[in-house]
């Protein structure tokens, strides 16, 4: 899919969807490539991307955060930016605990559907540059993922 913007730039991108788990109903591939789509193209992404986001279980999500990070507990997002080869092509994967967006979609307010869809944001988020170290950052991102789920919801809605 293609976007024109008004600086003539462009936007490409490939999106693969990869489920190790049942997923919630609302969240399907053409689902969260329509909001990768419109992420990128609202935080001026131009070039050719390609994402994949795999949903997985809890135990194969801590498993990459203690081989990856150290860190041997559950969490609920982990992002890898991938390699360019290319100046234009940019990429990265991002992986979700489904069991974990299921317990904490209550509590932020979310259904299980948006709760995936926040952190697919979030994963985009951080693969075009934002930090959350500091709470301040935290915010920051948060606030603009929320104001990104909207707009999109906001395009979706008949």
């Amino acid at each position: 899919m293609t976007f024109a913007k008004p600086d003539s730039q462009s936007l490409e991108d490939s999106f693969s969807l990869v489920t190790e788990v049942p997923v919630p109903p609302g969240i399907d591939e053409h689902d969260l490539k329509s909001l990768a789509n419109a992420v990128l193209q609202q935080e001026a992404a131009p070039g050719e991307w390609e994402i994949t986001v795999a949903l997985v279980a809890d135990d194969r999500l801590q498993a990459l955060h203690r081989d990856f990070m150290g860190i041997d507990t559950p969490t609920d997002i982990m992002t890898f930016p991938g390699a360019e080869s290319g100046e234009e092509l940019q990429s990265g994967e991002i992986v979700i605990s489904v069991d974990h967006a299921m317990t904490r979609a209550g509590s932020w307010g979310l259904s299980p559907a948006d709760e995936i869809r926040f952190l697919v944001i979030h994963g985009l988020l951080h693969l075009l540059g934002w930090r959350d170290e500091t709470e301040h950052d935290r915010a920051r991102m948060l606030t603009r993922q929320q104001v990104l789920l909207d707009e999109w919801r906001g395009r979706n809605t008949t």
